[in-house]
């Protein structure tokens, strides 16, 4: 069985690049850059540009409460806000998470998925997979902290923009 976004032609190709181009165009709310967790706690006004200009404000109490789950040496690391992606490819209603292991390691100790010390963010880690409860579960304790995007297959990530 082949992939379920492999180019083969010339027709396909270009049908791929439509539906990266689409992609793309949902996830215009995503962050254009995102911002450390301490350089945020230290902004009068915690927010980041989205990649259509508008703006994503992040609450200052959900800040510091994810800054009391974060050992602090991270806080430098921690770049938010944190993005799931809606992977269809994986399965329905399956999400991962955007970024550097530590915004993974991060996601798993709010929802008490992880015993281990963010010392040991990326050893004996699997890729994390959320599903929709998890992804319920993690905008319920800190909504303004986390976007949804639309993932991308791995088929279409040479069309896929080019973020921090």
């Amino acid at each position: 069985m082949t992939a379920l976004f492999e180019s083969r032609g010339t027709l396909d190709r270009s049908l791929d690049a439509i539906l990266a181009r689409e992609v793309r165009k949902l996830n215009a709310h995503l962050p254009r850059k995102r911002r450390t967790l301490s350089e945020l706690l230290a902004a009068a006004d915690p927010s980041v540009e989205t990649v259509d200009g508008t703006s994503i404000f992040l609450g200052r109490a959900e800040l510091e409460e994810l800054s009391r789950v974060v050992p602090q040496r991270y806080h430098d690391r921690l770049r938010l806000p944190l993005i799931l992606l809606r992977r269809m490819d994986l399965g329905k209603s399956i999400y991962t998470v955007a970024g550097e292991p530590v915004e993974e390691f991060t996601v798993r100790k709010i929802l008490g998925a992880s015993e281990t010390d963010h010392v040991q963010v990326s050893i004996d880690e699997k890729p994390f997979l959320g599903y929709r409860p998890q992804g319920s579960e993690l905008l319920r304790k800190f909504h303004s902290l986390f976007v949804i995007g639309f993932g991308v297959p791995r088929e279409l990530s040479d069309y896929a923009p080019n973020r921090d």
